[in-house]
């Protein structure tokens, strides 16, 4: 894959970037990593941009970010352009409630059907797939703008993802829901990597410290979040009126160490998608 173009760059070659540009994605799930950085509690030199996924990735790989979080899949199909921050990534070892396909029927009754699929994310759309092609039949999948619940009004079922997943399973009632992390960890006995941190190779060719320093960001972040649980609660709750019980259940379904069993989980992924089309060899 060819690198992104020379008129991107606005800082001269020799120039190490004084502040970095850090992409953050707008998920609860970042949360954990990111919530002491972004509001300022924790860390310095860093001006943290929030998004969807989709916008995220679209601003890092354009040269608008120095580093960000990117989905798994995104960062395999750009890895020469891309560099993987050590240490973090948003990972679970099983059923995580905000990766789910939502359907009327049994998900048995859907083969040949078509999928409601919302433009936010990148990875789980081919982790829909992989698992429906080990089940032996497919569904089609359409993307669209759509969200729930009017989405189940044009399509027999809808894939959802970050806390949209989280929302819908929470009011849904008389529907299925079928959780991808739980199937990949069952099927594999490998972590369902969502995403990881991820920094522009041509500013680690400038500056080959740039790696250590947005991984010591991102644990002064990490380490103020795990010391001030009830404040990051807190601040979920502002956004989100749910009880902090619930918060806390979900937060312990998710890990953020990129270690490597995380690795294994993300190159099992990159096999996988390969075999059915989704990234090259």
């Amino acid at each position: 894959m060819a690198a992104p173009t020379a008129a991107l760059e606005e800082r001269p070659r020799t120039e190490k970037p004084s502040v970095i540009r850090l992409g953050d994605i707008q998920f609860l799930n970042s949360w954990p990593v990111t919530y002491a950085l972004r509001m300022g509690k924790a860390g310095r030199g860093a001006a943290v941009t929030s998004g969807t996924p989709a916008e995220i990735s679209r601003r890092l790989l354009s040269g608008e970010l120095d580093a960000s979080a990117i989905s798994s899949l995104l960062y395999l199909k750009h890895e020469e352009e891309l560099a993987a921050v050590p240490g973090f990534c948003i990972r679970a070892g099983g059923a995580v409630g905000s990766v789910l396909v939502i359907s009327r029927k049994p998900l048995e009754s859907l083969r040949w059907k078509k999928i409601g699929v919302t433009s936010t994310g990148a990875t789980t759309p081919v982790l829909l797939k992989i698992l429906m092609a080990r089940r032996g039949f497919r569904m089609d999948c359409e993307v669209t703008s759509l969200r729930y619940p009017e989405i189940l009004e044009e399509y027999p079922a809808a894939l959802l993802i970050g806390d949209e997943a989280l929302a819908a399973s929470r009011q849904a009632r008389s529907v299925f829901l079928w959780d991808l992390s739980a199937s990949w960890t069952q099927w594999t006995g490998l972590p369902m990597v969502f995403a990881l941190w991820a920094v522009r190779r041509r500013l680690v060719e400038r500056d080959p410290d740039l790696p250590g320093k947005i991984q010591g960001l991102l644990a002064q972040s990490h380490a103020w979040g795990k010391a001030h649980p009830n404040a990051l609660i807190a601040a979920m709750q502002e956004v989100f009126p749910w009880p902090a019980a619930y918060f806390q259940q979900y937060l312990g379904r998710l890990s953020y160490t990129l270690d490597p069993k995380a690795w294994a989980g993300i190159r099992r992924l990159a096999r996988e998608a390969s075999n059915i089309g989704e990234l090259p060899s």
